[in-house]
């Protein structure tokens, strides 16, 4: 976990004890893109009812925090922040996984997100079918935590269909 992340991810157990949270740092993507991208930003996603109460907290302690930025601001202002933090609802029974007692992405919860969230628009063609075929080609991917996650999201459907079409499902199997 990157140093930045472990920071944010310590401080939001400390003041909020009682959340659901999870903190991840854009630059996992690298391993699986095509090209590797060197603008990078953290998102922080926070349980729905705290979020404006998260993103105060974090303004006070770190620089370039955004509060669910709209597309304009994604991509004409957080370029220009180095390691800008970008809070967002975390959508309900989102798969998350744990180390050292802080909630961490799982596999699934990243595939979902950059398939459905603003954020990630910049992936579009290419980039994002690269994410999928390495993903599935380096990893075991749970496809029903998969397929519930995009559901909570409204876009099972289209995952399933985006998928199934992309061939992705080819997993690596190690001997």
């Amino acid at each position: 976990m990157p140093a930045r992340v472990l920071k944010i991810s310590k401080f939001l157990r400390k003041q909020f004890p009682l959340i659901n949270y999870c903190v991840w740092d854009t630059g996992l993507l690298n391993e699986f893109a095509q090209h590797l991208s060197s603008y990078h930003f953290i998102l922080v996603d926070v349980e729905r009812d705290v979020a404006e109460s998260a993103y105060y907290r974090l303004k006070e302690e770190f620089s370039g925090v955004f509060l669910q930025p709209s597309e304009s601001l994604l991509n004409n202002v957080l370029p220009d922040f180095r390691l800008p933090l970008v809070i967002r609802n975390l959508t309900t029974e989102s798969p998350l996984g744990e180390r050292d007692n802080l909630p961490v992405i799982t596999i699934e919860k990243m595939l979902v997100d950059v398939y459905c969230d603003l954020e990630f628009l910049f992936l579009a063609g290419g980039e994002l079918r690269a994410i999928y075929q390495n993903a599935y080609y380096k990893y075991t991917i749970n496809e029903n935590r998969l397929m519930r996650y995009a559901d909570r999201k409204g876009r099972k459907f289209e995952l399933k269909k985006y998928i199934s079409e992309g061939g992705f499902k080819t997993q690596h199997s190690n001997p």
